[in-house]
């Protein structure tokens, strides 16, 4: 291995893409941003972001895009828990000198714990639970906005949506949430119809600073639905901890307003990550590269 390559580690979700650019001797040279890289959204769109964010790292350092061909990329994406969307990422045509690919949560546990055992729980736009224990990679949730994503930003802003149609078809009371949503579709249901029909998990993320808020005006159905999501972060946490997951990070936009909710039983093995997502990816891709026979970066 040459001191010529460079590695990058990819965090995306189904917000934004971001991504860390290190020299072979762990430099930073340089750190980029995209928008969405949910892997469900199709190679051909996250590889663009990707690029893109990749691009904007490696201007930082007067690189560029003709540098591609010696950037080793890790990828930590949401959706890659799926066999098929794995294969899908990693065979695509790039032109990167290697890729390699987990899901967000195990980069996400390799940064927030070096490398050591842990365990994190990502409550963003999506969630998912995952733990460390010696070769064993537990993962709780993260199959996705339609049957998973429990105490996440996006169906915490899909049950304020439908509870507020609810509520002004008359089939529920209104409250100032309830209103204030309503208002935001300018109090039409076709509206609403014709958002919906292109909306992804990220647009419904976007309703749940809202619900938050009003929560904390003590807004009834607002309380109810982040009492629901702050349930479910505990249940996560705990399925944890019975695997022997003995520390846990919690990570993500919706965890800064969840985790004071929390009940005081989880305080204990609640800790600060040590790194983040793209330190883990950047592990990662090390490593494989190093495991390929490569010479120790």
């Amino acid at each position: 291995m040459t001191n010529d390559m460079l590695f990058a580690g990819v965090d995306g979700g189904g917000t934004s893409c971001r991504v860390r650019i290190e020299t072979s001797n762990r430099e930073v040279i340089g750190e980029g941003f995209a928008g969405p890289s949910n892997s469900r959204l199709g190679a051909v769109r996250v590889y663009y972001e990707i690029e893109k964010a990749c691009v904007e790292a490696l201007h930082q350092s007067g690189c560029g895009r003709e540098d591609f061909s010696r950037l080793h990329v890790g990828l930590g994406l949401a959706g890659l828990g799926l066999e098929s969307e794995l294969r899908s990422m990693l065979s695509f045509p790039h032109s990167f000198a290697s890729v390699s690919g987990a899901t967000d949560a195990y980069t996400a546990c390799l940064g927030a714990h070096a490398g050591k055992d842990g365990g994190i729980l990502i409550l963003g736009t999506g969630s998912c639970g995952l733990g460390i224990v010696g070769e064993e990679v537990i993962n709780i949730g993260g199959w996705g906005f339609e049957i998973s994503d429990h105490a996440s930003g996006a169906l915490l802003g899909l049950s304020a949506i439908r509870s507020s149609l609810f509520a002004a078809e008359g089939c529920r009371p209104e409250t100032d949430l309830t209103k204030a949503i309503m208002a935001h579709f300018k109090n039409d249901p076709q509206a609403m119809v014709k958002w919906a029909e292109n909306a992804e998990p990220h647009n419904y993320g976007s309703f749940a600073p809202t619900v938050f808020d009003y929560a904390d005006k003590g807004d009834p159905l607002a309380e109810r639905l982040v009492a629901k999501s702050v349930y479910e972060a505990g249940s996560m946490i705990k399925a944890l901890r019975a695997r022997n997951v003995e520390r846990i990070c919690l990570m993500g936009g919706v965890s800064k307003r969840i985790e004071p909710l929390l009940p005081e039983e989880f305080r204990p093995c609640l800790c600060e990550p040590l790194g983040d997502a793209m330190d883990g990816a950047i592990r990662m891709v090390r490593n494989d590269v190093l495991d390929s026979g490569g010479a120790k970066v």
